[in-house]
């Protein structure tokens, strides 16, 4: 049986997860709709001469700062059908974050509940 002082100790780790999972939680959440609008960088290709039209090809690298959906970017066809890079793109924001660090808090909150639920004081 688990002595009153390891019972202390796991409450406060479960209790730190909880916090830990909402903080992180409260910062990735609002950047969650960047992130998507980000993630999802796809468009119309289409080449120099007209020749060439693509759908749905994604941009490798990053855009340039202020664009605007709708807008035009030079981008350099790399031979993959759904692929293309800009010459003047940054790598900017990174949209994975918001994503890692919500799975982080979701397991985190989700695992300091459950022990704290299992270890409720019952009367």
């Amino acid at each position: 049986m688990a002595s009153d002082a390891e019972d202390d100790r796991t409450d406060m780790f479960a209790a730190i997860a909880v916090v830990v999972g909402i903080v992180l939680l409260a910062i990735s959440l609002p950047a969650f709709p960047k992130a998507v609008k980000i993630a999802s960088r796809t468009g119309t290709f289409t080449s120099e001469d007209g020749k060439i039209t693509r759908a749905g090809v994604h941009v490798r690298n990053g855009l340039p700062r202020g664009l605007k959906v709708g807008e035009r970017i030079r981008a350099f066809d790399i031979g993959t059908k759904d692929e293309v890079y800009t010459s003047e793109g940054q790598a900017g924001y990174p949209y994975a974050l918001p994503f890692i660090l919500g799975g982080v808090g979701t397991i985190a909150l989700v695992l300091g509940a459950e022990h704290a639920w299992r270890n409720r004081k019952r009367p």
